[in-house]
């Protein structure tokens, strides 16, 4: 099939083609773990599938697939191995970010399944000048960014300065630009070594008096350039953070379930047949349940007003609360059956050891932790959430 008869394909049903590309993700786990960064035969696979691209409007080359069925895919993707589904979830979101640039700029930046890697941190430096066009010079180190293995294009915020100043904007704050840098300008450190989400390939990358035109950025208050109504409600991107931790839970559960059907327990008794590895399976799986139906019961909601256009500060943040409750519950599923099976789960290379390292990284990223939880209540309770993208 070609590379165009693919996506066409793909586009009609997008979660059936992650559903036949898990079984090669599931297969190669142990590699991308290993190596610390997904195989080159599966990042192709992922391209010409277009999932990459898969929340990046038809007009600039992507699926457009609703936000739904994005998180889906991610959940899909997870199930079969925690770390390729943060990287097609990653790649997703900061695709989608092109939609902020000129159609023509965009373009360029996702062209032959062009694939962006970065970090939504402040921490660089994007100096203002005129020569040999309009733009910045950029340098500045940014951590976590996920599939920097294979990435065409890194993404970074800075600070804008204008001489030694930095820029401030109406309200006296600092103005943020976010950069689009190509990898030839780029340095990547190979130092991504954590506990969990090993393959996910999240080095440091350093930009060092980059020129880059101001057509390839924009700041922090600007607009997306596109229409299409999930623009409207940037909580849809972000729960692909909850189905991300969903798939790794629903994998786990059906590890343990496997380790119980087959294990023999204390005093030859099996597993299965032992009252706390019965309660424990079937507390996580209805911990894992409920907050799935939560999440999608909620993204289901916030997708059809996005449409309407009669998004509600309230909803955007039921949404983002809704993704936090997922990790966390994911946590917390994980964590009950990683106890109860003891032994049967700590030795490296089973699965539900890998899973347990792997759901409490992924439940460290910032945009799932705490200040989600605190900025949800700060708007159920009629205030600003004043936190990033509710």
């Amino acid at each position: 099939m070609t590379t165009t008869a693919a996506l066409a394909a793909t586009a009609r049903n997008p979660l059936a083609a992650a559903e036949r590309l898990a079984l090669e993700v599931r297969a190669l786990a142990a590699w991308t773990e290993a190596e610390r960064k997904l195989p080159a035969s599966l990042v192709e696979a992922l391209i010409e599938a277009g999932l990459f691209h898969m929340l990046v409007p038809e007009s600039l080359g992507g699926l457009e697939t609703d936000p739904i069925t994005a998180a889906r895919i991610v959940e899909t993707i997870a199930h079969a191995d925690g770390s390729a589904g943060w990287v097609v979830m990653l790649a997703g979101q900061n695709a989608a970010e092109a939609a902020f640039l000129a159609p023509e700029e965009a373009r360029s930046i996702l062209v032959d399944g062009g694939n962006i890697a970065g970090t939504a941190r402040p921490i660089g430096r994007a100096v203002a000048v005129e020569a040999p066009e309009p733009g910045y010079l950029v340098d500045g180190r940014w951590p976590f960014a996920s599939g920097s293995s294979h990435a065409t294009w890194f993404v970074g915020e800075c600070i804008i300065y204008d001489g030694d100043e930095p820029r401030r904007d109406e309200h006296g704050d600092r103005v943020v630009l976010t950069v689009f840098v190509p990898r030839c300008e780029v340095t990547v450190h190979d130092n991504w070594d954590p506990i969990g989400l090993r393959g996910t390939a999240s080095n440091d990358f350093t930009i060092a008096r980059a020129f880059v035109p101001a057509g390839r950025t924009f700041t922090q208050r600007g607009q997306p350039r596109h229409p299409w109504p999930a623009y409207r409600a940037f909580p849809l991107f972000f729960m692909t953070h909850g189905a991300q931790a969903l798939g790794v839970a629903r994998a786990a559960i059906d590890e343990a379930r496997a380790i119980i059907g087959e294990r023999i327990g204390w005093g030859g008794v099996p597993l299965a047949e032992t009252p706390r590895h019965q309660a424990a399976l079937a507390e996580a799986t209805a911990t894992v349940e409920a907050a799935r139906a939560y999440l999608y019961a909620t993204g289901d909601q916030l997708w059809a007003t996005a449409q309407a256009d009669t998004v509600t500060p309230e909803l955007r943040a039921a949404l983002r609360l809704a993704t936090s409750h997922a990790v966390t519950s994911s946590v917390r599923a994980i964590d009950l059956l990683h106890r109860t099976l003891a032994t049967s789960a700590i030795h490296r290379g089973s699965a539900i050891e890998r899973q347990f390292r792997d759901i409490h990284t992924a439940a460290a990223h910032v945009m799932v932790g705490p200040l989600t939880y605190e900025a949800a209540g700060r708007v159920q309770l009629g205030g600003e959430a004043n936190f990033a993208y509710f």
